[in-house]
């Protein structure tokens, strides 16, 4: 009975409004949460540099976001959905605030997420996975063909789709501003700015590896633009490239005079 309870809630409300309602039943631990350290000798966790310069970085996966949280904020996010940093801060003041967040190449994201969790990961928690599911995996090919599939997706955070970090159920950007991996340095600049710091790029978990393109079989390329199908369509990416897009009125558009990027 509780099982079917439980199924029914999961159906009729969105795992926003769950969490809205569980928000609601502890309003304590959010509150803690926008403001409490926590100690990492890999930079410390903190959401309170968002309140203070009343920004949301929303940390994507394997897209140089500690480089960029380390250097702007000075603490290290965690990787929070927009949509969960909208519980968190709450409506009203997630409006006001700037947020932005940067995105990769899905076949070069996907092949670093690779190598990084193959590599042991961040944590013994990285390793523990690593070694419970890719043990038997003995290269990229492998990896893509046959373990990939839409529900594995979901199996690490590192291969969640981008657009799941920054868009609403229905695809739309939560986001005010789209920077690109590719052009980290100039975007960078670009929100330092916005927030009004003088703040380097500083690049920090860099991993050691061959170019991705390198690394692609023919299906196995077309199987992965298959399965981020929809990064590829928001964020204008092609295998070998991009055309920029970004935010206007909640929409995605291509940017004025976009050039396409190598």
């Amino acid at each position: 009975m509780q099982m079917l309870i439980r199924d029914l809630y999961h159906r009729c409300c969105s795992k926003e409004t769950r969490f809205w309602l569980f928000k609601l039943r502890n309003p304590e631990h959010f509150k803690k949460l926008r403001q409490v350290v926590y100690p990492s000798d890999k930079g410390d966790f903190s959401l309170a540099p968002f309140g203070e310069k009343q920004s949301i970085f929303v940390h994507i996966t394997k897209s140089a976001g500690t480089s960029v949280a380390l250097s702007l904020f000075g603490k290290l996010p965690y990787h929070y959905r927009a949509w969960e940093y909208r519980v968190i801060f709450g409506r009203r003041r997630f409006n006001q605030y700037f947020k932005f967040a940067f995105v990769r190449n899905p076949w070069d994201r996907l092949y670093s997420a690779y190598s990084y969790l193959k590599g042991g990961g961040w944590n013994d928690d990285d390793r523990a996975w690593s070694q419970q599911h890719l043990a038997d995996i003995d290269d990229f090919e492998q990896f893509v063909l046959e373990w990939l599939t839409p529900e594995r997706l979901y199996a690490h955070i590192h291969f969640w789709p981008q657009s799941d970090f920054i868009c609403d159920k229905h695809g739309k950007p939560l986001i005010d501003y789209l920077g690109y991996f590719e052009e980290i340095q100039d975007d960078f600049q670009v929100i330092a700015q916005k927030l009004g710091s003088d703040a380097t790029l500083a690049h920090t978990n860099k991993s050691k590896r061959a170019g991705y393109q390198q690394v692609y079989s023919e299906a196995a390329k077309q199987k992965v633009a298959q399965l981020y199908q929809a990064d590829i369509t928001h964020f204008g990416y092609r295998f070998d490239g991009h055309q920029r897009m970004q935010v206007e009125a909640g929409q995605w558009q291509p940017a004025p005079a976009a050039a396409e990027n190598p």
